[in-house]
């Protein structure tokens, strides 16, 4: 299956909160590029999710940083996993994504391609 993303996305493990209809759902980040994301969240909440909506995803920075709050739309959800294309970024938000994802690089690096495993799990083409 050939890889649809212009972006390659990087396994991140993060905590997070996504916000959908003024609710609250605690979720935790699989992978993520400047693009979108895909998370994790209980299996009830992705029942209340649909395609095309809009929700908010807070971000939580490794090391105790403070968080990135992004705007995005549902592209996915089933099975406990959400995906995420974010929109309406604006310069500050884009720098503290990319900031997020250069840490998370570089420890996918240090891992020596353990988030090969991952990739293949979910279907996602690494080799781009």
């Amino acid at each position: 299956m050939r890889e649809k993303r212009s972006l390659r996305r990087i396994v991140l493990v993060a905590n997070g909160v996504l916000l959908y209809q003024d609710q609250r759902f605690p979720c935790h980040v699989e992978n993520v590029s400047l693009h979108g994301a895909l998370v994790g969240v209980d299996d009830p909440v992705c029942e209340l999710l649909h395609q095309g909506g809009r929700c908010g995803l807070t971000l939580r920075q490794g090391g105790g940083g403070p968080g990135i709050d992004l705007d995005a739309q549902i592209v996915h959800s089933g099975f406990g996993l959400v995906g995420l294309r974010f929109v309406g970024l604006d310069a500050t938000r884009e720098k503290g994504l990319a900031d997020i994802i250069e840490q998370a690089s570089q420890g996918e690096v240090s891992a020596g391609g353990d988030a090969s495993r991952l990739y293949a799990r979910l279907g996602i083409n690494a080799d781009r």
